[in-house]
């Protein structure tokens, strides 16, 4: 069977509140790329933009998933306060500059820990329109992960459709993105928003912290 492309791109929370877990999102993340690279299902292509009040920083772009970087403590460095919202609307311009292969599906994940605090350009409701528009009316998948906070208030003000979120555990980061990852090829191999919607059983996993030492 041929592979479904996919463009991940993946916009995670550098601000302080994440030192606590930085360890386990720098794992996270690579395993998430790892399961990229070994996929029967997808040909992915990644992105990933890290953010804080510091700066948005783009680390690599548009890189197939089989020679993409890895994440380490000399790259990712929480530190400052959490600019969501300038952050997504970053994100979506960045997008929406790439040119997509033929039936390439898009997957933006949005992994933060934090609520809305810095942002500058952008409100709720001038993020809300760019997600509705963008899943309405060209088919992106936008997942959020919400470590630790109330990932459905908080998608929900921003206009992502209700199966596409996760509320987890800082513990369960690795987790989260490996089922982020089946999410992302269930929509890639169907185009069908429904498919992509996160299964009870992952939903359960990620929020569970029966692991936690």
């Amino acid at each position: 069977m041929s592979k479904s492309p996919l463009f991940a791109y993946i916009l995670l929370d550098r601000s302080g509140s994440m030192e606590n877990c930085r360890d386990t999102t720098i794992d996270a993340f690579n395993e998430y790329v790892m399961g990229l690279r070994r996929s029967d299902e997808v040909d992915a292509r990644v992105t990933l933009t890290i953010f804080d009040s510091n700066g948005i920083d783009t680390l690599q772009h548009v890189e197939p998933a089989k020679s993409f970087m890895e994440l380490s403590r000399d790259n990712y460095v929480p530190r400052a306060s959490t600019p969501l919202l300038d952050a997504i609307g970053h994100a979506v311009a960045d997008i929406d500059k790439v040119t997509l292969r033929p039936n390439e599906k898009v997957g933006l994940v949005i992994l933060t820990d934090g609520h809305e605090n810095a942002s500058k350009e952008h409100t709720k409701e001038t993020i809300r329109k760019l997600l509705t528009d963008r899943q309405d009316n060209k088919g992106w998948l936008v997942t959020f992960l919400g470590a630790d906070i109330d990932a459905f208030a908080e998608a929900g003000a921003i206009g992502i459709k209700g199966g596409n979120y996760l509320a987890l555990k800082k513990a369960k980061l690795r987790e989260s993105m490996q089922h982020t990852h089946a999410s992302q090829a269930r929509y890639a191999q169907t185009g069908d928003f429904k498919s992509a919607e996160f299964l009870d059983e992952e939903r359960r996993d990620a929020n569970d912290d029966s692991t936690k030492a």
